[in-house]
Order: structure tokens, then C-alpha cells, then sequence
């Protein structure tokens, strides 16, 4: 995306006839900055508290009504405003389009589109190719609609065709077709701005697992419960949809434009298993493992960092799920356990040392057991590809965690780059196993993009 501004004037909801003028930008990244003429009160008139925040500023540019979302000053150039010339104020959200106020439930569907996504839905095989004596053809079919339900919130896979283009070079025609996808997000009943921001990233984490890359968000429009009345010709009025443009900062800045991960190398697609039953069961795992999957993701989006923190994050991310999804389930039955720490506990005369085996007595899983757990969970051949010796990467694993969590140094003869890449593809496999995914797209997955433990695969 490239830089967007609205100047305009704006106001607080409550003092309508006190406007300033200004300008909104949006910057590549997405982040809002509201830049004021004078400026407004928000809150801080008697002193120069930049951390003071309203909840929605309102405004209009070109006839084009804008909210703006937990505002605050982050640079002004006198102590109140009555001696300011300039403010700065920084925007959680700009909603371009309407006015809104605070948790309004007002949207009543919104469409997104993200990176990958075109791939990931297969949509090149609805474009038909073909040649002969006649010379070269194409023919690009929108792809049918595939829907699901989760909760109420229905999601809606919709694909674009675009008309053919012809364009003239000096040296040449060139003739593009293009086809897109988007996904449609229709809650039960209309809910406020915020409340799509968590499907969204849902949706971005399920895209980044299946494509092996960061898939951000491109663009996200919020439909109006209100629609926008236009008169006739002859009179009589009609009424479009209100649309709405989201612009936020984000946590992945989306770059559209370039080229997208091969089809081949993509971890599973639409074809490995439908939209309509991958997105439900994605759901259901991301918000059950919604810890784990914060740490996991959030090192897909992060800027490159240190191997070590990406190594004790990945660790970190894999105790994180195996707790979520297996528990912390034993060997020993609780009751087994309850009966055996009894028998050790009666065999101590001494109270104070009773209590202190007592409060270190739990039947809980190691860090290591928990590691060996979630190499059980895909499916064997992959697993045998990817980490040859699970005993070995567990003990070598807890080694450097231990290691880096308590002196910052994972004092280690491996390789700890191939320790967190390999471990990253483990919980790869593992969230695909957990997604139902058969064990040939695991393999498939193992064998294209995939690292095994211990670098590079030999060719």
C-alpha cells in the first residue's frame, strides 16, 4: 500500500461546532497520524500529558466522513491548546467512510483480502489455456463461491475475474487477464469495527502456516449496517452499500505486489483439504492453542532477529502446544500418583522435609516428555524425514532452552539454527496433523519445504 492522506476538518463527537482543520495520513505500514492545525482537546488543556487518549475523533475530507480510534497526542508544540500552532496525534484505527461511535455495532459483514490467499485457494485452475493453428487462448472463470460457519460468523472464499488488458509498447502488445480472491467475514448480527480484527489475524495465521511465509493483510472493508441513499433521475431514490475502508497499523506490512511462494512449495492448499473444512478446524485449533500460536506466528511476522531468541521462542511455542492440545497427561494415572506420593510421603518421619518433597511432587510432564509427545502427533514417515532421532532432538532441545533461559548462552556443540529451523517444522507438521491434513500432504511437506534436523538436505 502505498501513502494515503485525507485533509480535512475534525472534531470530537461531543463539540461538533469546534473543528480544526488537518490532515490523516496513513503511512505504507498502515499506521494513522492524525496532524492538526492548532489542535484539539483532548483531555490534557490544563497540562502537556501526551499519554491522554479519547476514544473517537471524527472528521471529514472531500465531502468523505472519517472516525478515528483510540487517539491520543503524541506531539504537540505548546502546553494546552490554546497556545498550540500544530498537534500531532497518533490513530489506532481510521475508518474512511463513516461515522461511528465507540464499540457502535454498526458493520454488518466485512471483506478482506490477503497475501497468498489467490494460491492457497487454487485459483489458477479455474483459468483455461489453449493453443493452435488459430493461434493462442485464454479463458479465466470466477471459481464458485465456498462457504462455512464457525459460531455463527460465516466465512466466504469469492473469487474475481478481471477483463483482459491490452497494452501497447513500443516493442510489443501485451495482453493480462488477472483473477483475485477475498474472503467475505458476516457475523450473526452487526458488530463494531474491532471485532473482525481477530478472524482477520486468524485467517493471516492459517495462510502463513499453509504458504511457509508472512501473509499479511492487503485490504479490509467494512460494510455499513446504513446504507447510502443517492437520488434518481427521474426522482426516485436508490441505495448502495456503505462501504468502509479499514486502515490500521499491522503487525505484517503486506507487499501485494511481489511475487507470491510457488505453488509447489506451499506447505498444504484448498485441494489438500476444502475451504469449508479447513477453516472451521483452523478456528477451533488457533483459538485453543491461542498462546502457543501468538509466540509461533508472532516470529513469522517479527523483523529477523538473534538465532537464540528465536530458538527460545520456538521452545517456548512448542511447550505452549503440547499443553494445549494434549494437557498435562501422564503415564501414571492421578490416582495411581495420588497413591504413590502418599506411600513416599508416610515413609519421611521428618515434617519439614515431608513438605518439602510434598510441594515438589507432580505428575506433570517434562519439558522433554512434552517434546517427544508432539513428534507422535504427525504422521510417522514425515516425522522420520524431518527428525530422524526424536530422543535425541528433545534432549538436545531442552539443553539449549534450559541453557538460554537461565545463562543467555545455549552452550551447545550443535547447530542452533538447524535446532530452531527444524523445531519450527516440527510444529508446522504438528498444527497440519492437528488440522486433519492426510500424512501424504505432511510428507509432501517435509520433502518441498520442510528442514530436516541437521541443515540443509543433501541433494
Amino acid at each position: 500500500m502505498t501513502e494515503k492522506s485525507w485533509r480535512g476538518s475534525w472534531w470530537l463527537p461531543s463539540a461538533a461546532d469546534d473543528r480544526v482543520p488537518g490532515q490523516l495520513v496513513v503511512a505504507e505500514d498502515g499506521r494513522c497520524e492524525l496532524q492538526l492545525i492548532g489542535g484539539l482537546d483532548l483531555g490534557d488543556s490544563a497540562t502537556n500529558r501526551l499519554s491522554d487518549r479519547v476514544p473517537v475523533i471524527w472528521g471529514e475530507a472531500g465531502n468523505q466522513p472519517i472516525t478515528l480510534t483510540n487517539c491520543f497526542t503524541s506531539r504537540r508544540d505548546g502546553f494546552s491548546r490554546r497556545d498550540s500552532t500544530y498537534q500531532d496525534v497518533h490513530v489506532h484505527e481510521a475508518l474512511v467512510g463513516a461515522h461511528v461511535s465507540e464499540h457502535q455495532e454498526a458493520f454488518k459483514y466485512a471483506i478482506v483480502t490477503l497475501e497468498h490467499l489467490a494460491s492457497w485457494l487454487t485459483l489458477h485452475t479455474s483459468v483455461e489455456r489453449g493453443s493452435g493453428e488459430q493461434g493462442e487462448s485464454a479463458l479465466n472463470r470466477p471459481s464458485p463461491d465456498v462457504s462455512c460457519s464457525v459460531d455463527g460468523w460465516t466465512f466466504t472464499a469469492r473469487s474475481q475475474v478481471q477483463p483482459f488488458r491490452l497494452s501497447a509498447e513500443r516493442s510489443r502488445l501485451a495482453v493480462e487477464g488477472e483473477v483475485s480472491g477475498y474472503i467475505v467475514i458476516r457475523p450473526p448480527a452487526p458488530v463494531a469495527a474491532d471485532a473482525f480484527h481477530g478472524p482477520v489475524l486468524e485467517l493471516m495465521d492459517l495462510l502463513t502456516l499453509a504458504s511457509g511465509e508472512a501473509s499479511g493483510r492487503i485490504e479490509l472493508t467494512l460494510v455499513h449496517e446504513e446504507p447510502i441513499s443517492h437520488p434518481d433521475s427521474d426522482g426516485t431514490i436508490f441505495e448502495v452499500e456503505r462501504r468502509v475502508d479499514s486502515y490500521g497499523a499491522r503487525i505484517h506490512t503486506a507487499r501485494p505486489k511481489d511475487h507470491a511462494v510457488d505453488d509447489w512449495n506451499f506447505l498444504f492448499t484448498c485441494t489438500d483439504k476444502s475451504f469449508d473444512k479447513v477453516v472451521p478446524d483452523w478456528l477451533a485449533l488457533r483459538r485453543r492453542a491461542a498462546s502457543a500460536c501468538n509466540v509461533f506466528f508472532g516470529m513469522r511476522y517479527a523483523r529477523p532477529i538473534f538465532t537464540e531468541v528465536r530458538l527460545l521462542m520456538m521452545a517456548i511455542a512448542a511447550e505452549a502446544l503440547h499443553q494445549s492440545i494434549r494437557g498435562d497427561e501422564t503415564e501414571l494415572p492421578a490416582a495411581a500418583f495420588a497413591e504413590l506420593r502418599e506411600q513416599v510421603l508416610n515413609a519421611i518421619p521428618d515434617a519439614s522435609k515431608r513438605e518439602w518433597v510434598k510441594a515438589r511432587l507432580r505428575n506433570v510432564p517434562s519439558f522433554r516428555e512434552r517434546m517427544i509427545s508432539l513428534a507422535s502427533i504427525p504422521a510417522p514417515g514425515a516425522v522420520a524425514e524431518l527428525v530422524p532421532d526424536v530422543q535425541r532432538w528433545a534432549r538436545i532441545l531442552r539443553i539449549a532452552r534450559d541453557n538460554l533461559a537461565h545463562t543467555g548462552n545455549e552452550q551447545t556443540q550443535e547447530n542452533i539454527f538447524h535446532l530452531e529451523r527444524a523445531t519450527s517444522s516440527l510444529l508446522s507438521l504438528v498444527l497440519m496433523a492437528e488440522l486433519g491434513l492426510p500424512a501424504e500432504a505432511q510428507e509432501r511437506a517435509v520433502k518441498r519445504a520442510l528442514r530436516p534436523f541437521g541443515g540443509a538436505r543433501q541433494g
